[in-house]
């Protein structure tokens, strides 16, 4: 399943590379996020899956919303214009870094050498793409 899903987000990088070059950010974005949460909550109806949610919940899942997901597809939109779809999904690659080191510090999850070496890796990659 996350091969399929790397297959489907090279898919969506280079046809949202030719997007952001033709359109406005913002309504690609929009767009993106509308369509996305649309075809998952028909998945979700076909599969029987209940969509339950506490109105407690409906706070946080805006924030998420809004802050993890929009903001983060209108960056890397706006990577995509800028620098590129393979610049962008290498430096976008650090995100499981950053994931990481979110679980360390406000979950108190382990971090583990292999963790930081990988996280080391992901950096050095990072500074050989954009060292000339």
């Amino acid at each position: 399943m996350i091969v399929g899903a790397c297959l489907f987000w090279g898919i969506d990088n280079n046809l949202s590379k030719l997007l952001c070059f033709k359109e406005d950010l913002m309504l690609v974005t929009a767009g993106k996020c509308l369509l996305g949460g649309s075809a998952l909550i028909l998945l979700s109806g076909f599969l029987g899956l209940g969509l339950f949610v506490p109105l407690t919940v409906f706070p946080h899942l805006i924030v998420i919303g809004v802050f993890s997901i929009g903001l983060s597809i209108l960056f890397f939109m706006l990577g995509l214009r800028e620098i590129g779809s393979l610049r962008t999904g290498v430096i976008f690659s650090t995100s499981s870094l950053f994931g990481a080191a979110f679980a360390f510090v406000v979950l108190g999850e382990k971090f583990t050498i292999i963790q930081v070496f990988a996280g080391l890796l992901m950096v050095l990659g990072v500074y050989v793409l954009y060292r000339k």
